[in-house]
């Protein structure tokens, strides 16, 4: 199985770069209010530059595992269970010390295998490289499971594992494309536009843009969510390929959130917005064809 972080290419460091040259002066209200020209931050791109991907980790990095357990028994549909996740190297000790990464030692990204199921959380570190998280699944069935964690001195992994959860599954559903990428949430219009077709391989800005739903008028009160304007994460549909997408404009308060991404394949993929506003999260997702 290949497991994907996004990268950018230098082109869009180029822009980015640019982009914040011209910028200098503005404010950052000033910025991240303009629909046009949104804040894009460098800083956001050497975050990004940090998920460095399977095919460029180093070899003590690529001996860093996952090993999941149930320690209260495996879990059934819809009860609490505890899970816990212990981090080892390549010699099979624990790696005990991890830098924050986005507010948080670990993201732990759930979906059920048909990708209609998602949760972003957060397990509790207990020291000796093991975190903790009571953990309820809505239906029966098989679920992936993301972790994403900075190992101090190593660049920010992403390890996979799985579990086969008892319990009634839920109706068989199919994935196909949204019939359109624009949502309706809180009150809000969410609508997400590609700055060109999605193509595999390719870099390429992918823009939410928040406007109040009766009024049209554009939203600027978003709220930081885990450091950041809003976090993306695109799984396809064999459950393959995960990126966890960070934003350019990562200081905005809206109208827009500009991410950049780069397809690793063709496919059907799920993309999973995540913002914050008024102190709730929002989730905004849409189903794409790469």
């Amino acid at each position: 199985m290949v497991k994907y972080k996004w990268t950018l290419m230098m082109t869009m460091l180029l822009i980015a770069l640019t982009a914040a040259f011209l910028l200098q002066g503005m404010d950052r209200s000033t910025a991240s209010g303009d629909l046009s020209d949104p804040f894009l931050d460098p800083y956001a791109l050497s975050l990004a530059h940090r998920h460095a991907g399977p095919a460029m980790e180093s070899a003590a990095e690529k001996g860093v595992r996952m090993q999941l357990s149930w320690p209260q028994g495996e879990p059934a549909a819809g009860e609490s269970s505890l899970l816990a996740l212990t981090v080892v190297n390549g010699r099979g000790a624990t790696v005990n010390d991890f830098d924050i990464s986005n507010e948080k030692l670990l993201h732990l990204i759930v979906v059920s295998k048909d990708l209609q199921q998602f949760q972003h959380v957060h397990p509790a570190y207990k020291g000796d490289g093991l975190f903790e998280l009571p953990i309820a699944f809505p239906s029966g069935g098989g679920y992936k499971l993301y972790a994403d964690f900075l190992p101090k001195g190593m660049n920010e992994l992403t390890r996979m594992g799985e579990v086969e959860v008892q319990g009634a599954a839920a109706a068989p559903s199919i994935l196909k494309p949204s019939e359109s990428l624009v949502a309706h949430v809180d009150g809000m219009k969410v609508e997400l536009a590609f700055a060109e077709k999605p193509v595999p391989q390719t870099a390429m800005n992918m823009t939410y843009t928040f406007t109040d739903e009766q009024t049209g008028e554009p939203i600027e009160d978003l709220e930081l969510y885990l450091g950041a304007v809003g976090h993306v994460v695109a799984i396809d549909q064999k459950t393959e390929q995960f990126i966890h997408i960070h934003p350019l404009n990562w200081a905005s308060s809206g109208p827009q959130a500009v991410f950049g991404v780069s397809f690793p394949a063709g496919g059907l993929y799920k993309i999973w917005g995540q913002f914050q506003r008024n102190g709730q999260t929002l989730i905004v997702p849409f189903v794409i064809q790469v």
